[in-house]
């Protein structure tokens, strides 16, 4: 009988097809941009393509025979890396809805390059911490120590998000129409992008390796991982609240801005 996709499989197959768009979009919108990196479309296409990689290797994972491991551990990696990719382009976007005002004070500078470089840090842990406790290095403790630390870090990065969202709220007085606009989609965005943060923190603790075969004794907690927990809230915490994230910064740096800025002529 040739292999079928899981429930999992069937979720890794709706990222491609919900994703490619977004990747589509943003990929034009980068070049447009001229790739520029404060402008949050950069780093919202690579999370999509990363969300379209993580879904394709979860089917190539369950469709080719024999199993090969490295496809799930690679796909297991990209699910808590690719949240700092969705956290910088929230950032950037923040910095082009205070374009010409708040970003451009060095105080502001500041502390967006150092949410920019915590978000980094946060990657470089959980990618280490994943590759960690795999055939590729058994140092299990080690791994998981550097999970949990990046996901620790994802909510530090959460909280820091806040704050210099409600930090462009005190100039906004300085901003034009449609760059307001764009700041109330972000501070819209901030709910889902928060319970995003939070599941990350939860999925590190639910299981003592990234293959959720040593679940957690809470019971509650084991039911949060994404591998072997239930997919309901791998589904709705984790995939739908980045997907909310995007949609909603797509839409206000876009649509949102385009319309003030005609009514403006700016």
């Amino acid at each position: 009988m040739p292999p079928s996709l899981d429930i999992r499989g069937d979720i890794a197959a709706a990222q491609l097809a919900f994703y490619a768009p977004i990747a589509i979009i943003t990929f034009f919108l980068t070049v447009r941009h001229a790739f520029e990196k404060d402008a949050g479309f950069f780093f919202l296409f690579f999370f999509s393509i990363i969300r379209i990689t993580g879904g394709a290797l979860i089917i190539a994972a369950e469709l080719v025979q024999p199993s090969v491991l490295d496809l799930f551990i690679a796909a297991y990696i990209l699910f808590p890396a690719g949240l700092a990719f969705l956290m910088l382009a929230f950032l950037g976007f923040l910095g082009l809805a205070g374009q010409h005002t708040v970003s451009e004070y060095r105080r502001t500078m500041y502390l967006l390059r150092l949410i920019a470089f915590i978000a980094v840090v946060a990657l470089a842990l959980s990618i280490a911490g994943g590759l960690l406790g795999t055939h590729i290095n058994p140092d299990a403790h080690t791994g998981l120590i550097l999970r949990r630390v990046a996901a620790g870090i994802y909510g530090g990065t959460f909280v820091l998000l806040v704050g210099a969202t409600f930090m462009s709220w005190s100039y906004s007085y300085l901003m034009r129409s449609y760059r307001r606009n764009l700041l109330g989609g972000l501070t819209l965005a901030l709910l889902p992008l928060g319970v995003r943060a939070a599941y990350a923190i939860l999925d590190a603790w639910s299981s003592s390796d990234i293959f959720g075969s040593e679940p957690s004794s809470n019971p509650t907690l084991a039911q949060l991982n994404p591998i072997t927990g239930n997919f309901i809230f791998y589904l709705i915490l984790g995939l739908v609240m980045e997907y909310i994230v995007a949609l909603i910064c797509l839409f206000f740096s876009t649509i949102g801005m385009q319309r003030r800025h005609r009514r403006h002529r700016y």
